[in-house]
């Protein structure tokens, strides 16, 4: 066997390309050593265990060796030969769509380059389609036989051609284009034909003056006498470098003139022509020549029109000449997939390459561009783009100041973004003025809003504040007018810091928003001189109101650039903000704002496109070793508080932040179609940014633009679905829902009867009304009946109800217009007299429930009189049904009984049966019969608290909450600046999040919560470092759950209470815990509502309490 092993290994090795050819060799190589039995993963009856166990793992090591490294990684935990093969199965050849697109777009993207074998392009394209036929996607033969046609080169066009003009109706075979392809090729080579080119020779015929210059272009004086009746003579040529005649330039002895280039096509004074001639070249290969009076081809079959006669001759440059024995009219394919015509095309059969004259192109009216291969208006459109659509000017100057260093010239061609996103109106007058020269002596500000749409942290308006001596702006956006003036504090205090100056007047209009609220105050107290403008005149607040405008058209030039969104609007406009910072100011007399204002050198080497896409790196500890390392993003910005680059996470539907990133400046937002989902592995890169931190805390933009981790950007409306890029899903979703209506028969259509007023209705997304007036079982009951089946091992299954509450019947009558898209034709006055429920009804859920109360106590069940869980018993048995809204837990001890009820609901009402219960409300249902346990776990939701709030690093503490925390209203926020620290801290996100785990199964943190959420209303940064300090505990308590071990049915309780705890108040805590057998499923911690004097009245309050939830547990 060992033999064998090292005879495998020469099998190509698998490197998860091309599953079906690696099984082939593999199979056939078993096949051929009777080492086969083991791939079909049945031991022969008359093999003992030993020696089949000993084969399958030999044949295991076989097929190993001819695994890649990568590969064998993926399988390494497989221990039989059927496991091996059916789990590389799984992963390689399963049809999935991501296979199906690469191997369509290899397929379609294969093209056979020039002089290629045309057998190893037929090879390469037979195993894409064997490929395709593997994730079953199949041509037809004729299919395949047109796609290898296209797949040619371009100097196979006439053979293409031919094929396909000869077939007529007939449908093409793939075998015989194969063959004609194949006896192509052998006649090319027989033939000596090549595409490339050869060494060139100057061919001299007459007709060209010396009016022709590559660089001057031509001469306005042509010679009139074009006709071609009389040839020259060979002898007649004159040299190019002494003048003489008889000889040529490169036969001239004469020493070479300087500063001339030995390869220009320089010409005569006399009349004549210059052609090029070359290698044997393909029936489409053209070579532009400046030199060349008229185009030229050797190839009969290419020309229509044809015309047969003595049209002269040419003399190459040996003295040689050439007949013209024909003329007429040629079309060739451009690369651009348009097809031109050349006419009065010469036909030389002794020439041997296709050539076009530039001359006669500019004789009939044509302009020719010659471009070099690194065409600078591609540079410049890069960099225009990466500078936010500066201006032709701005960037000029950058470049006279050599801030592009990787451009040698400005070249610009018409932007669309641009003149989409900045076609002026009115500019404003010109004062002539000096900007100041002292930093902060003048600042100019405004405000620019509403937004009609807002942004993605909810902001509608922004504000500017522009240092007159610099030109710098600051940017921040604002959710309300009414912020403006915590802004500029706020604004006032950094600058004021940075350059140990002070604001000395302030430019604004005369809106309300700097007037009021103590603004005006507030400047006078500071010494601060505010300038107004007059009412109606914004001209005189002409430098902010400019600089709004700049910022508007650069950010809409940006944003309509990259396809993006108009939620995105602010990350434009402060992005916008950053690079006129850095560009070329004409006030400054073109000086950087930036530079100016802090006095350092502006590199411009980081800077990006606005919305390309990028490629950020993943942590290694927020993967797996078989995920991707980078996921798609697209660039949103550059940070504030702290370096680094902002990008939009699309799949998550949040901003993040990474140093580690690859950009494609080429492919914009707009283009994210083209962009695979599937991101390959790329290593970790780091970009030319320097002196990037991540940050890990929760960052917000200048301004409380917060980064928003969950963005809702689904459709609020009819029209905006059908506007979506995903209408069609919208599509499919509403029909689905209106038929779900209709089969359930909600309403008929009726006239509206006189004196009624028909409904309004909506579609609308994201708006759940499931938890108002809904039926809800208690939690501490759910945890009751899970402690009591697992003491007495019971069955545990889960239903769910579809569209709960369209089974509500109305008690009184109402009528709805018809549901937009949906309007029946013809009947189009009618509306809709509602049978039943309704989503968004205030009376659904209350409908709902009573109509599902009154069918359970139809079939015997007996409500408890203070939850909704039902109960039936049986002579030996019972059941117990728990309803929380549409979701129902059902428990007891024959199983044929609960079938026979989730019959009986499932007649009733549209049922969906979820089996065994695994999951209910976030909680895990983790049960073990063998061991008697089930436990209930909420590690999962814990794990996304912790990265919601970017503590899923942080470093775990052991108690709930540390003794050091002494909590207090005296740890509020005093100052302003103090409030709005924590106006941007999610502390009431926080506390709601903690508070579900503590309810659900985590009592441990009860105390604690209970604790921190009395700061609600004003939260200081001791009661955040609190908040953080549970989320540690959390961190390090992952696992932890109630698990109920079927001990016993005893129900304890216990109760305690501090006195005075509180420090503000000095009111007392009372807590208490119920187990069952042994588990706990109630307990609280709470402030007491009086203002007790002793421990014992504190203790006799907590009794009480705990007295009446014990008194609840034995009532459910």
């Amino acid at each position: 066997m060992a033999e064998e092993a090292g005879k495998a290994s020469g099998i190509e090795k698998f490197d998860g390309t091309d599953f079906a050819y690696w099984r082939m060799q593999i199979e056939d190589y078993l096949y051929g050593r009777k080492l086969h039995l083991p791939l079909l993963g049945t031991k022969p009856e008359s093999m003992k265990a030993e020696e089949w166990a000993l084969l399958d793992r030999q044949v295991l090591g076989v097929i190993r060796l001819t695994l890649s490294r990568s590969v064998a990684h993926n399988v390494v935990k497989e221990k039989t030969t059927a496991d091996l093969m059916k789990a590389l199965s799984g992963m390689y050849e399963k049809p999935s769509a991501n296979n199906k697109v690469h191997l369509m777009k290899k397929l379609f993207n294969l093209k056979m380059a020039e002089n290629a074998s045309v057998a190893q392009h037929l090879n390469e394209f037979n195993t894409i389609t064997n490929q395709l036929s593997s994730v079953e996607i199949d041509f037809d033969d004729e299919i395949r036989a047109l796609i290898v046609l296209a797949s040619l080169p371009n100097s196979w066009e006439a053979m293409r051609m031919a094929v396909s003009n000869s077939t007529g109706k007939e449908k093409l075979k793939y075998n015989d284009i194969r063959d004609l392809i194949l006896a192509e090729e052998i006649r090319r080579r027989d033939a000596g034909e090549t595409s490339g080119s050869g060494s060139a020779l100057n061919l001299e015929t007459r007709g060209r003056g010396n009016n022709r210059n590559s660089n001057q272009g031509r001469s306005n004086s042509r010679n009139s006498n074009r006709n071609r009746s009389k040839s020259r003579s060979g002898q007649q040529v004159q040299c190019w470098n002494c003048g003489k005649t008889g000889h040529f330039k490169r036969q001239c002895k004469s020493p070479k003139k300087k500063n001339e280039d030995d390869s220009a096509n320089a010409v005569t004074e006399e009349v004549q022509d210059a052609l090029l001639l070359a290698v044997d070249s393909p029936l489409d290969d053209w070579v532009l020549d400046s030199g060349a009076s008229f185009h030229t081809t050797p190839h009969r079959e290419i020309i229509q029109n044809y015309v047969a006669g003595d049209f002269g001759k040419v003399y190459l440059a040996d003295g040689s000449a050439l007949d013209v024995v024909g003329l007429g009219d040629v079309r060739i394919s451009l690369p651009n997939g348009s097809v031109w015509l050349l006419e009065k095309v010469r036909h030389i059969p002794d020439l041997r390459r296709n050539l076009i004259s530039v001359g006669q192109l500019d004789d009939e009216g044509h302009a020719i561009l010659f471009v070099g291969v690194a065409d600078a208006s591609t540079d410049t459109s890069l960099w225009h783009r990466r500078l936010g659509h500066m201006s032709e000017k701005g960037m000029k100057m950058l470049l006279s100041k050599g801030k592009l260093p990787e451009l040698k010239s400005i070249d610009f061609d018409m932007c669309e973004s641009c003149i989409l996103g900045k076609q002026k109106k009115v500019s404003f007058l010109k004062t002539g003025r000096t900007p100041k020269a002292e930093k902060l002596e003048l600042v100019h500000t405004d405000l620019w809003g509403p937004s009609p749409v807002a942004s993605l942290g909810g902001s509608r308006y922004y504000i500017t504040f522009i240092d007159d001596s610099s030109r710098k702006v600051w940017v921040y956006f604002l959710k309300n007018k009414s912020d403006v003036f915590v802004t500029f504090k706020k604004w006032k205090a950094m600058v004021e810091t940075e350059t140990g100056l002070k604001v000395k007047c302030l430019r604004s209009d005369n809106g309300g928003e700097y007037i009021d609220g103590g603004f005006s105050e507030y400047c006078a107290a500071q010494g601060i001189r505010m300038e107004k403008t007059i009412p109606g005149t914004p001209q005189q607040n002409g430098v902010a109101e400019r600089m709004n405008r700049t910022l508007n058209e650069r950010a809409r030039s940006m944003r309509l650039h990259a396809g993006l969104p108009k939620t995105f609007w602010a990350d434009a406009v402060s992005t916008a903000a950053y690079l006129i910072n850095r560009g070329p100011s004409v006030p400054m007399e073109f000086r950087l704002p930036e530079e100016v204002w802090s006095g350092k050198e502006v590199k411009f080497s980081h800077l990006k496109v606005f919305g390309c896409v990028s490629y950020v790196h993943i942590d290694s500890d927020a993967r797996s070793k078989l995920d991707a390392k980078s996921k798609i993003c697209f660039f949103i910005g550059y940070g504030d508080e702290k370096f680094g680059y902002r990008f939009w996470d699309e799949q998550n539907r949040k901003i993040i932040r990474s140093r580690n990133v690859i950009f494609n400046e080429q492919v914009m937002y707009k283009d994210r179609s083209t962009v695979t989902s599937d991101v390959t592995e790329i290593d970790q890169k780091k970009s030319e940014f320097v002196n990037l931190d991540e940050l890990t805390e929760s960052t917000v933009q200048k301004g409380g633009e917060e980064d928003k981790e969950n963005v809702n950007s689904q459709p609020e409306c009819y029209d905006e679905a059908l506007q979506d890029e995903n209408s069609s899903k919208w599509e499919l979703a509403m029909k689905d829902e209106m038929d779900s209506l209709l089969g359930n028969q909600t309403w008929e259509l009726t006239e509206l009867p006189v004196g009624k007023k028909a409904l309004h209705n909506k579609w609308k997304e994201g708006i759940d009304y499931t938890e108002i007036f809904s039926p809800v079982v208690k939690m501490s009951t759910i945890r009751l009946v899970l402690g009591m089946v697992a003491v007495e091992n019971l069955h545990l299954e889960q239903l769910d109800v579809k569209t709960a509450f369209l089974h509500g019947d109305l008690e009184e009558d109402l009528y709805m217009i018809q549901p937009e898209g949906f309007i029946v034709q013809g009947q189009e006055n009618l509306v809709c007299k509602l049978r039943k429920s309704l989503y968004g009804l205030k009376q659904a859920p209350r409908q709902w429930y009573k109509k599902f109360d009154n069918f359970m106590h139809r079939i015997g069940f007996k409500r408890c009189e203070a939850d909704c869980c039902y109960v039936k018993s049986f002579d030996n048995s019972y059941i117990i049904l728990l309803l929380y809204v549409d979701d129902m837990l059902i428990a007891g001890s024959d199983i044929e009984k609960i079938n026979n009820l989730k019959k009986q609901l499932s007649k009733q009402f549209a049922m969906k049966d979820l089996g065994a219960a695994k999951q209910i409300l976030g909680m895990r249902i983790i049960r073990d019969k063998a061991n008697g346990t089930l436990k209930l776990s909420q590690s999962e939701y814990v794990k996304k608290v912790l990265s919601r709030f970017n503590m899923n690093e942080a470093k775990p503490v052991s108690t709930p909450l540390g003794s050091h925390f002494k909590l207090s209203k005296e740890q509020s926020p005093k100052t302003e600046e103090e409030r709005d620290h924590m106006s941007k801290v999610p502390y009431a996100s926080a506390i709601g999040s903690l508070m579900y785990a503590m309810v659900c199964t985590r009592p441990d943190i009860a105390h604690a919560v209970g604790v921190v959420s009395r700061f609600m209303s004003r939260p200081g940064k001791q009661h955040w470092e609190a908040v953080k300090w549970i989320l540690r505990y959390l961190k390090g308590s992952l696992d932890t759950c109630l698990c109920f071990t079927g001990a016993s049915l005893k129900l304890q309780g216990y109760v305690d209470a501090d006195f005075a705890g509180d420090i503000d108040s000095r009111k007392s805590t009372t807590g208490f815990v119920f187990t069952l057998g042994g588990t706990a499923i109630s307990w609280t911690s709470n402030l007491q509502r009086l203002l007790l004097l002793s421990t014992t009245e504190a203790e006799y309050v907590a009794a009480t309490e705990a007295g009446k939830e014990m008194i609840w547990l034995h009532g459910s």
